[in-house]
């Protein structure tokens, strides 16, 4: 059964905002936050800071609020806000991106044989094993798989090269492959 403030767009709520309705700015609040957060918590890995990193965004979000051109696109914005805001976090403790040489990349035919494997894991042994990549391929792995990002855009982002971003992709598939993989024989031989 849907609540009466579910059948309320986010174009009625911003005009409620922009009234001075401070219902809007809590209804708003409740229904983008958890997205927000949850591509928040993905990049830095830290709850605290996660919360932390989703008060700023509201406060700029809900500040920001009259240029805001599309009203019916307020959870995309304030997602994209949650990811700049999240990537200045890890650029501010000092987790920078670094360049590969051309030598070092993949060669594609392992890209094929590593595409046709299928992935029979839970979505949380997958997250897990994402958790504890180098952060900076984390960032990577997470912009691109759960935040939908192109890896062109991703390199854009991060000051890096797209072949960077592929290669760094390609080598945390494989390591999460590989860990899900011990996972499960682990598990098997128990």
């Amino acid at each position: 059964m849907k609540t009466v403030t579910e059948n309320i767009s986010d174009r009625e709520l911003l005009e409620l905002c922009r009234s001075g309705n401070n219902s809007g700015y809590s209804l708003l609040y409740h229904r983008h936050a958890k997205t927000a957060f949850n591509s928040i918590f993905r990049l830095v890995n830290d709850r605290q800071e996660a919360e932390d990193i989703l008060q700023e965004v509201f406060v700029k979000a809900f500040s920001e609020i009259a240029t805001l051109k599309n009203a019916d696109s307020f959870g995309g914005w304030t997602k994209q806000i949650a990811i700049n805001h999240s990537l200045s976090f890890l650029r501010k403790k000092k987790n920078y991106f670094s360049e590969i040489e051309e030598d070092q990349l993949p060669d594609h035919h392992e890209d094929d044989l590593e595409e046709k494997r299928k992935w029979e894991f839970q979505i949380e042994e997958l997250q897990n094993a994402v958790a504890e990549l180098p952060v900076q391929v984390r960032t990577i792995v997470n912009l691109f798989l759960f935040e939908e990002m192109p890896q062109e855009e991703i390199g854009t982002v991060l000051g890096i090269p797209a072949s960077t971003v592929r290669s760094h992709y390609h080598r945390a598939k494989k390591k999460i492959f590989e860990k899900l993989t011990q996972k499960k024989h682990n598990e098997r031989s128990a």
